[in-house]
C-alpha cells in the first residue's frame, strides 16, 4: 500500500531523492495537479541541474524509461507553474469589472509587455482556486522528460512507460489530496506563459481513462 510519510511518497514505484534548492516554503493545502515537460533529454540532466542549485523545479520526474524520482517534499513548495493566464479570459466567462481591470493592467503604459503580464498573474493569484489558476503555493508539479521539437510544435511523444507511469502517479495523488482528475489536473501550457503544448498529450491520455 502506498502512503505519504513526512511529505515522502513510501512505493516500490517511486524513487526518492530531495533536492533542497527546488523547496521554497511550506505547502500547506494541494488543490491541483500540473503536468509539465523538461525540454531536456534524459531524467539526469534534470537530476544535474537540481543538484546544480536549481531554484525551478517539480516534486517528480518521470524519466522516458517510466522511473519517477520524488525529487521535492510535498509537504514544500515548488516554483513550477510561473506567469498565470487569466482563466476567464480563456474560458469567457470574466465579470465586467475583472475584465476592465484586466484590460487596464494590459494596456498600461510605459511598460513592457513582460511586466504587464506580471502584474496580470499578481491580480489573478488574488482570486480563490478555481477561478484562477493552480499556483506555487497550492499545487503539486510533475516534470515528464521530453524535448520541444520546433518543426512541430510539439513536445516528443511520451513513451508509453512514461505515460503509464504518469497517469498511475496521478490517480494516486488525486485519490491521497481527495482532488477531481477531470478539473484539478492541468497541462501546464493551458495555464500559464508556456509553450503552448506543454503538458498537453500527457493530460489526454490522463483523460481517455479517466
Amino acid at each position: 500500500m502506498t502512503v505519504i510519510e513526512n511529505g515522502l511518497l513510501v512505493d516500490r514505484n517511486v524513487e526518492v531523492k530531495i533536492f533542497p534548492s527546488i523547496q521554497h516554503g511550506d505547502l500547506l493545502k494541494v488543490n491541483s495537479i500540473v503536468l509539465h515537460r523538461t525540454n531536456s533529454p534524459t531524467a539526469a540532466s534534470v537530476l544535474n541541474s537540481y543538484k546544480a542549485g536549481q531554484k525551478t523545479g517539480a516534486h517528480f520526474l518521470v524519466g522516458k524509461d517510466g522511473k519517477i524520482h520524488q525529487t521535492a517534499n510535498l509537504k514544500r513548495v515548488c516554483w513550477h507553474v510561473g506567469i498565470l493566464q487569466v482563466r476567464c479570459l480563456n474560458e469567457n466567462n470574466c465579470e465586467t469589472a475583472d475584465f476592465e481591470n484586466i484590460n487596464a493592467l494590459l494596456h498600461q503604459k510605459g511598460m513592457g509587455f513582460g511586466t504587464r503580464v506580471r502584474k496580470v498573474s499578481e491580480h489573478e493569484k488574488q482570486k480563490p482556486y478555481p477561478l484562477r489558476y493552480p499556483v506555487n503555493a497550492e499545487s503539486l508539479g510533475i516534470e515528464v522528460v521530453g524535448m520541444f521539437q520546433r518543426h512541430t510544435q510539439d513536445y516528443e511523444v511520451p513513451t508509453q512507460a512514461q505515460l503509464y507511469q504518469t497517469q498511475w502517479l496521478v490517480r494516486l495523488l488525486v485519490g491521497i489530496y481527495g482532488l477531481r482528475i477531470l478539473s484539478d489536473v492541468y497541462a501546464h501550457g493551458a495555464i500559464a506563459r508556456k509553450q503552448p503544448a506543454e503538458g498537453s498529450q500527457l493530460l489526454r491520455y490522463i483523460f481517455s481513462g479517466a
